[in-house]
């Protein structure tokens, strides 16, 4: 008996002084693309168009020069169409087939399916084409374009821009960091849909001048541009002729 304690009680004690195994480091794989139908790579290309590209220490992207605009705004648009048919758009009634009012409050038309209420965008079984269909369209979607292209600069900008020990100071930890990186990252998404709903003529990225010295500053100034750019959106996407 005394024995079997002894035996345990080295057993026991070989179990607890043994030293812990290491960690072992987990396994990251770097993605090759953002997805199958993305046309963007995951990782920094050098670029042909002017718009540099460089890694910062902390590993995040920015442009190497964000200097004054020098070309020429206008307050009418540059674009110009083979012609212009009227200085303005004359005020006129509600559209003939408006007409439509339902006093009982049940379907009024045919179903073409079961549960499906008559009319609606889209809703006949045609395939959909994500692409646009008008100038209306086009010009709209490049002003959207353009709005996801400064985003996609901006979000990375800042945090390319300023160290550690200064997000630290604003207040603005790893979590928060690691979250706008985050929303930064996912605007290649978006900038690669719209391109690719304009075609070969969709506007290219811009070189930046931003305004902003500090963290908080910058994180001011993205909540005000993506304000205003959603509002722009807001704008034109009921009037766009391809809605679906």
């Amino acid at each position: 008996m005394a024995n079997s304690l002894f035996a345990a009680a080295l057993l026991l004690a070989s179990v607890l002084g043994a030293p812990a195994p290491a960690p072992q480091a987990p396994q990251v794989t770097t993605p090759a693309s953002f997805g199958p139908d993305s046309q963007v790579s995951a990782s920094v290309q050098p670029s042909t168009t002017g718009y540099r590209v460089e890694a910062d220490v902390n590993g995040y992207n920015s442009a190497t020069y964000h200097g004054p605009y020098t070309g020429t705004p206008t307050t009418v648009g540059a674009a110009q169409a083979p012609t212009t048919l009227a200085a303005s758009i004359p005020a006129q009634p509600p559209n003939p087939t408006a007409t439509y009012y339902n006093t009982k409050g049940v379907p009024l038309n045919p179903m073409p399916a079961p549960f499906t209420p008559a009319g609606g965008l889209g809703t006949n079984g045609t395939l959909p084409r994500y692409m646009v269909n008008s100038d209306f369209d086009f010009e709209s979607i490049a002003l959207g374009l353009y709005q996801e292209w400064i985003e996609l600069d901006l979000f990375h900008d800042g945090l390319a821009r300023f160290t550690d020990e200064e997000f630290t100071a604003a207040g603005l930890g790893d979590e928060a960091r690691s979250l706008i990186e985050f929303m930064a990252n996912q605007e290649t998404g978006h900038a690669t849909l719209l391109t690719n709903m304009l075609g070969e003529r969709a506007p290219k990225q811009c070189v930046y001048n931003y305004p902003y010295t500090t963290p908080r500053e910058w994180v001011d100034f993205m909540q005000r541009l993506t304000r205003f750019g959603e509002s722009g959106v807001w704008g034109f996407i009921n009037h766009l002729d391809s809605r679906e």
